[in-house]
């Protein structure tokens, strides 16, 4: 049974993919095929990914117990779904179902840590097809006795096909978070998505606050000098490696002066988060001592302890990472949470980018992983790399770029 998809939620820019017809894949040239690649892979907006908690446990606390709960990211099926038709048009692309019921499952019942209890399941297979372009299947299924099995079975199957095409698949990518839960057992906070998960939305968002900043006339230049004259002090602050590595990465290379407002608003932005994890490092370098920071900056092979010699971002995470750690111990505290998180991004980091290549190039990712680390790293052996890898895994994830 074939479904009538949904209206499109927002403005596209990929308008001219939408209705392609049958056979006009084979027509597409390497760089409109590359292209839809890219806005399938590209991560959904922050508004549209969920929480789920998928197990619990309880530790003790100078307060009491504390019960904490071990988190999932997901999407709801309605951003797969405005993403193909943002992507394809509500006309480019079909879905249809095929529903069952597996019966004489033997499962433990519901409450009861004991006995066990015959029950069913209900099985949905969902095939996607993008005209000119393929079809995927996915699999969903849940206990007939929940209410709703069917709608999330449903759900489950048409995200699992969507994935095939790479739409959602960097979610699998994202590490199980563990978090504080209320006394109803829902997440205290909202964790916050690593910055490889988020969507290209600045340059678009900057370039439109340009237009704004134009119509209201001289106020303009009086903005832009604002702005150069805070870029120059944090130019400063940061030192001349991060610099570059800022004005490379997001201004071309150029000078601040000869950028526009949408580019000189993002290296602002930039300069200003590297600026404040240089304030960071100050802090934690006190801490610890001259002596040791020298010490460290040396193990990690850094050219020297200056600012001047930290090359890029990942470069002063992983130094603020070390020297964070070190303050915190000699201070008598525990940041248990810090070496993971820096593998956790570096890992992410690679994962992405992996993708993209096998995708181009049609190598397994494991392959892709492989040759990037001149066979140091497995795509099974990420699982259990640890902070000190963070080099490695930077490096390869470089060479991938």
């Amino acid at each position: 049974m074939a479904l009538v998809n949904g209206a499109v939620a927002h403005e596209s820019s990929s308008s001219a993919i939408a209705g392609l017809e049958s056979g006009q894949a084979a027509q597409m040239s390497s760089e409109q095929l590359q292209r839809i690649r890219e806005l399938l892979n590209e991560p959904f907006d922050p508004g549209e990914i969920k929480w789920r908690v998928t197990a619990t446990s309880t530790q003790q606390t100078k307060h009491g117990p504390q019960k904490r709960g071990q988190l999932v990211a997901y999407a709801d099926q309605r951003a797969y779904t405005d993403r193909l038709n943002e992507v394809f048009g509500e006309w480019g692309w079909t879905r249809s179902y095929d529903v069952q019921v597996a019966q004489n499952f033997e499962r433990r019942a519901p409450g009861d840590t004991k006995q066990t209890a015959v029950s069913a399941k209900v099985v949905v297979v969902s095939k996607v097809t993008i005209h000119g372009l393929g079809s995927h299947t996915g699999v969903g299924e849940e206990w007939a006795d929940d209410e709703n099995a069917a709608t999330r079975a449903e759900a489950q199957a048409f995200k699992r096909a969507c994935v095939c095409f790479g739409l959602g698949r960097y979610l699998y990518d994202l590490d199980k978070l563990w978090v504080d839960l209320d006394q109803y057992s829902r997440p205290a906070h909202t964790p916050q998505l690593p910055e490889w998960a988020l969507p290209g939305y600045a340059q678009r968002d900057a370039a439109r606050q340009t237009m704004r900043d134009q119509r209201r006339g001289p106020r303009q230049s009086l903005v832009g000098d604002e702005m150069l004259a805070k870029v120059r002090e944090l130019r400063e602050k940061v030192g001349h490696s991060l610099s570059l590595f800022v004005l490379k990465k997001y201004a071309g290379g150029e000078e601040p002066e000869k950028v526009g407002h949408a580019k000189l608003t993002m290296v602002f932005e930039k300069l200003s988060d590297l600026g404040n994890g240089i304030d960071r490092l100050r802090r934690a370098a006190v801490a610890v001592g001259d002596a040791r920071y020298s010490i460290i900056c040396r193990e990690l092979n850094f050219p020297s302890e200056s600012i001047d010699d930290i090359a890029d971002r990942d470069a002063l995470k992983l130094l603020l990472a070390r020297v964070e750690r070190e303050a915190a111990a000699k201070n008598g505290n525990s940041t248990p949470g810090t070496p993971a998180a820096a593998i956790s991004d570096a890992r992410g980091r690679l994962l992405q980018a992996a993708r993209k290549t096998a995708d181009r190039t049609g190598k397994r990712l494991a392959v892709v992983i492989v040759e990037a680390s001149d066979g140091k790293l497995s795509l099974d052996g990420l699982r259990n790399l640890t902070d000190a890898d963070v080099p490695l895994v930077s490096a390869a994830t470089a060479r991938i770029e």
